[in-house]
């Protein structure tokens, strides 16, 4: 097990250095500096969330870099390139295909939340898309000087990637966010590395670090069973606040397994997430690079992020005559922790009939909207929503196991079958996870 550094920013290089710009404490705000060959590669441009955004400056180390290499489109990965593309970056983009198509509906959707205007936003987009440079998995791209990039399925959401960086006296390999063997409609994480030469770094997440997954598909499948046969023998709704990217595609997966075993009565199933309705369609259009289980429904008739009861909620008026219709019913809208979108207006209406069912689908943070609506059910208490005060009655359910990241055993795994690693970088993992995983792998030894 080669030495696993926590919170480290400088790791140096037989000709140059990899330094953390951002993610080196915390979970967002993804932003690696590598320096070799005489190039300098910017690997990700993450935005900074919570706590760790009020005193974060944009750093300047970002701006002189050659090229910037973008591992996945999530906003901790991508946010901060408006403000990249604003100071006069002028520099390639690399990217798998999906990824810049998702990076594109990311920074769209981020920049309308943030109120800018239409034409500012499709300057933008015009500006990233002319610089953007679409590379296929496992081939090597040159990016001058004798300096080399590969993209590796990294297996966390369609087009992720792990990069590894090649110059004549360093070989660095940067995970990206990692994610779950066996997870549905995406391949596994690459594990075949070449082992002719060694490589100097690392750079590996560790957002669970210090946890492991204790739930398999299988026991998904039949929480949510469970849940909506509840819901609907009651006539009731069931609300999912789920995340754009990945969250809602991972969804339908699911569904579309019940529905096609016969394991749910008919009930419709609305998406009420025009981000979301984006995403499955960029899913759709690269659906060459789902797993073998997936590609194997799909020869056989079943396209496995629609089904017979699933219908599009794309314009607001239509959002607005869902929450007229009577139950049962289920609706998926963003946001995953209920700080947006259009899961609020449902929310108002149907958090106050007993017979509906909020269903979560993640993690809710400590401060935002679904963690104060799960600590009012436990005493029937209200929320504020929109400023409007809602009693919470329904029923609030958790769905777990559906992370998109590697726990600590399955990082672990990854790390086995990267030869030769002489030091690894955490990061994108908070302090405890980081040193966590540290002090894990050493018992591993």
């Amino acid at each position: 097990m080669p030495e696993l550094v926590a919170t480290t920013e400088l790791h140096p290089l037989p000709d140059g250095e990899v330094r953390l710009l951002g993610a080196v404490r915390s979970v967002t705000g993804a932003m690696t500096r590598v320096e070799t060959g005489g190039k300098r590669l910017l690997v990700d441009c993450g935005l900074v969330q919570g706590r760790e955004a009020r005193d974060w400056v944009f750093p300047e180390a970002a701006h002189d870099a050659d090229a910037l290499v973008l591992t996945h489109g999530h906003l901790d990965h991508v946010g901060s390139l408006p403000v990249l593309l604003d100071r006069g970056w002028d520099k390639p983009i690399f990217a798998t295909a999906p990824t810049l198509e998702i990076t594109a509906i990311s920074l769209e959707d981020s920049l309308g939340m943030a109120g800018a205007s239409d034409s500012d936003v499709r300057a933008m987009l015009k500006r990233f898309r002319a610089l953007a440079k679409p590379a296929p998995y496992d081939a090597t791209v040159d990016v001058g000087r004798g300096v080399a990039i590969a993209f590796r399925e990294a297996g966390h959401i369609l087009g992720s990637s792990s990069v590894e960086v090649l110059s004549a006296r360093s070989r660095v390999v940067l995970s990206g966010d990692l994610g779950r063997p066996n997870s549905p409609i995406l391949r596994d994480p690459n594990t075949a590395w070449r082992d002719d030469r060694p490589i100097d770094v690392v750079v590996m997440e560790s957002t669970y670090g210090s946890r492991s997954h204790s739930v398999n598909h299988d026991q998904i499948l039949e929480t949510l069973e469970g849940v909506l046969k509840e819901t609907i023998a009651a006539r009731g709704k069931v609300f999912i606040p789920a995340f754009a990217i990945g969250r809602t595609q991972v969804l339908l997966w699911f569904l579309d397994a019940l529905v096609e075993a016969g394991r749910l009565p008919e009930v419709p199933v609305a998406v009420d997430t025009p981000m979301g309705l984006a995403i499955t369609d960029t899913y759709k259009k690269f659906r060459r690079l789902y797993d073998k289980e997936s590609l194997d429904k799909l020869s056989r008739g079943d396209d496995p992020l629609d089904f017979e009861e699933l219908f599009a909620v794309r314009r607001g008026g239509e959002s607005a005559r869902l929450r007229e219709l009577p139950g049962p019913m289920v609706i998926i809208a963003g946001s995953g922790m209920i700080t947006g979108g259009r899961i609020i207006r449902h929310l108002i209406e149907g958090l106050p009939e007993p017979e509906n069912t909020l269903l979560f689908v993640g993690y809710q943070a400590e401060g935002t909207p679904g963690r104060r609506i799960q600590q009012a059910a436990e005493t029937a208490g209200e929320v504020f929503l929109n400023n409007q005060r809602v009693r919470v009655r329904a029923k609030i359910r958790t769905l777990k196991g559906l992370s998109a990241h590697a726990d600590r055993d399955e990082l672990l795994a990854w790390l086995s079958h990267v030869p030769n690693a002489r030091r690894v970088a955490l990061h994108h993992g908070d302090v405890e996870a980081q040193e966590a995983l540290v002090a894990y792998a050493q018992q591993q030894r």
